[in-house]
């Protein structure tokens, strides 16, 4: 299976090449952060407002299909974006969740070129 050329790792600043979204040093510090990344009790509270987001959209935005639906913040919060509110929500099955998230990497860089 053929895999895809490396890219720069999608964390601001960084311009280590990686064929997974980010460099193994930043995947590292996802990780160990993951317990703080909701806050304190809010899990529950984002699985609520999940829920809700597929309720009121039920197929993806893209494709149309129902199938292994995911809900994705239109403006990234890194971006800042709006963490729950609904106008920045939108269903997406896991396949365009990819795509989507990939061109909004490819933007930023491009942004980010052009800035410097």
């Amino acid at each position: 299976m053929p895999t895809s050329p490396p890219t720069r790792c999608s964390e601001g600043g960084c311009h280590e090449l990686t064929t997974e979204g980010r460099c193994d040093a930043h995947k590292r510090k996802a990780w160990a952060n993951r317990s703080r990344a909701w806050g304190s009790g809010s899990t529950r509270k984002h699985r609520q407002w999940r829920a809700e987001r597929l309720t009121e959209e039920p197929e993806c935005r893209r494709c149309g299909t129902t199938k292994n639906l995911q809900v994705d913040h239109i403006t990234p919060l890194s971006e800042g974006g709006s963490r729950w509110d609904p106008d920045n929500a939108q269903t997406l099955c896991a396949d365009c969740h990819e795509i989507k998230s990939a061109e909004d990497r490819r933007r930023r860089t491009r942004e980010h070129y052009l800035t410097t």
